[in-house]
This record gives structure tokens, sequence and C-alpha cells, in this order.
């Protein structure tokens, strides 16, 4: 295969379009290739509702996701190193944080903390000395009774 073949360029761009980790409201399937394309160890504790996959990456930064029965990703946290790639741990709910993100924009200022409450879309960050925290959560999908408050933010 030569560097300038179809078959590569299509290849590089299936590998930079894949997600970096199952987001919000996507299935648990992705995590494991997640897994590997990150080179982390991966850890899952199961409870009687729903699923944590935990992924760790050599420099201490870690990502948890939170999967019910139906093997749907409800919720998400981190604490890492870098910035987060919010749009691929926040899936088809990143529009919605980034319509609340530029809103806030417009207050002006240095902004080290976030959160927005939305209907269906619950996103808190900060970031301090190089450590970035967070977590989101899809309320409308949180298992039956289940607050997310249980879960062990962070």
């Amino acid at each position: 295969m030569t560097s300038s073949s179809p078959a590569r360029w299509l290849l590089l761009g299936l590998l930079a379009a894949s997600p970096a980790w199952a987001g919000l409201g996507e299935a648990e399937s992705s995590i494991d290739s997640a897994r590997v394309r990150m080179r982390a160890q991966h850890s899952q504790v199961r409870a009687a509702q729903y699923t944590v996959h935990e992924l760790k990456m050599a420099d201490g930064s870690r990502v948890r996701q939170f999967v019910a029965g139906n093997g749907q990703v409800f919720a998400v946290n981190w604490t890492t190193l870098y910035k987060p790639d919010l749009f691929s741990l926040l899936g088809s709910s990143y529009g919605k944080y980034n319509d609340a993100v530029q809103a806030a924009a417009q207050r002006g200022g240095i902004q080290r903390q976030f959160r927005h409450d939305g209907a269906d879309l619950v996103v808190q960050s900060s970031a301090h000395l190089n450590v970035y925290r967070g977590f989101a959560y899809r309320p409308s999908m949180l298992p039956a009774g289940m607050r997310f408050q249980t879960l062990g933010q962070g």
C-alpha cells in the first residue's frame, strides 16, 4: 500500500473519527476498543442496576462510565491531567453542552468551574492546576429510583 493509497486515507479517517470513549446514550460495546486505543487499564464493577467501567491511563488519568442494564451509558465522570474530549464523552448531548458553554462565555471573566442543569443533561466540570474533573449524566436515563449523587462522582 503506497502512502497515497485511498485505503490508507480511509483507514486514517476512520481512526481519527472514532470516539475516545463511549459517550452518553451510546452503547457499552465501544468501551473495549477505546481501552485498546488509549492503552488504558480497564476494570469494571457491577452493581444491581448498573456497571461502572473505569479506564486508567498511564499518567493517572481516569474516565468512568456508568452503564445501565440496557447497555447504554447514562453517566460519565473524569479526572484527567489534560482537557478531556467532551465531544466524545458527551456523545449526542455535546450540542446542548456546547450551547450552554457559549452562553456562559458571554458573562466574561475567567471561569474555572462550569455547571449546566438542562432538561436532560447535567454537566459539572472544573480545572485547577492542570487537573480536570467533572461529571455528566442524562437524568432520563438513570436506572429507576437512582439519583446520580449515589454514584460517587469524581
